[in-house]
């Protein structure tokens, strides 16, 4: 089981993100909680946009962010290996 869900990471992942999207907009389609001052297309499109620009500033952030806070406890001498 572990392995298929390994293997199988993106499409499961993306399936959930886009299910939960779809009832939710459905969700507010049917049971509006107020007036819009600002169209659904425009409001859900700007909303997509910001998760997968997130996602793609994490993906280049992190590591990048992992690679300074090493070089940075290298030359301060709190590397593992320098003990």
């Amino acid at each position: 089981m572990n392995e298929f869900i390994l293997a199988n990471e993106v499409p499961i992942r993306l399936g959930f993100f886009f299910g939960i999207f779809i009832l939710v907009a459905v969700l507010e389609l049917i049971l509006p909680r107020r007036v819009l001052t600002v169209s659904k297309a425009v409001r859900w499109g700007n909303n997509l946009a910001l998760v997968f620009m997130n996602s793609f500033v994490l993906r280049l952030l992190f590591p990048a962010a992992a690679v300074g806070v090493a070089a940075f406890s290298q030359q301060n001498g709190w590397g593992l290996l320098n003990h």
